[in-house]
């Protein structure tokens, strides 16, 4: 009987599919800041795991091949621009992240989202009330 291998076949004991990630990533969508050679913007920290990450940067797109420091919270990781393409960038780190740096970004972005739509809605509360002029 011949020999067939299985769907799964080479995914095994840390092998990778080429054109897939090595490591899981969280969401995130919690305000970062990249700082690049040409200066530092604002963006927004996408998704994460402990090889890298996406982001959505409030300014141009930095060049592929660009030396770049993210910083999140309690995070900094160096590393550098994999892609930058429809308004995100792909950063991969010189260094993995620990996994528990990766984990309490995620319960940051938890609650994050909670006080933010807490704050926008006493903004919109206000606005109402005529206590604010300014959303």
């Amino acid at each position: 009987m011949p020999w067939k291998p299985s769907s799964s076949f080479g995914t095994r004991s840390g092998a990778v599919v080429p054109g897939r990630r090595a490591d899981a990533r969280v969401r995130l969508h919690i305000p970062a800041r990249l700082v690049l050679l040409t200066g530092t913007q604002q963006c927004f920290l996408e998704d994460l795991s402990v090889t890298g990450a996406a982001l959505i940067p409030q300014d141009k797109l930095p060049a592929e091949g660009a030396s770049a420091i993210l910083q999140c919270e309690h995070v900094e990781a160096f590393g550098m621009v994999r892609w930058a393409r429809h308004g995100r960038v792909g950063l991969m780190f010189d260094e993995k992240l620990p996994l528990a740096q990766v984990v309490s970004l995620r319960h940051i972005a938890d609650g994050y989202e909670a006080n933010e739509r807490e704050r926008n809605m006493e903004r919109a509360r206000a606005w109402v009330q005529g206590r604010s002029k300014i959303l």
